[in-house]
């Protein structure tokens, strides 16, 4: 992978990014004035914020399964 096609796929994560941002992330945070996040009392953003954290980590997770699989099942093509 060269670095402009490296560049593309970061250009390509962000429009999705946006998207959602755009999509499901306006019906649910959207406020027409704002973002529910700029409101939110400091102790319910920190709260969100930990929850998030906790999904990413728990995402981590499963990508790291799935991956110990692939490498696994990799590894026995290699036998």
């Amino acid at each position: 992978m060269t670095s402009e096609e490296l560049a593309d796929s970061v250009s390509d994560f962000i429009g999705e990014c946006r998207s959602r941002i755009l999509g499901i992330g306006a019906e649910q945070y959207d406020e027409g004035d704002g973002q529910k996040f700029e409101k939110m009392p400091l102790a319910g953003l920190i709260r969100y914020a930990r929850e998030e954290a906790q999904d990413l980590a728990v995402y981590a997770a499963m990508l790291d399964i799935r991956l110990a699989r692939l490498e696994a099942a990799f590894s026995a093509d290699d036998n």
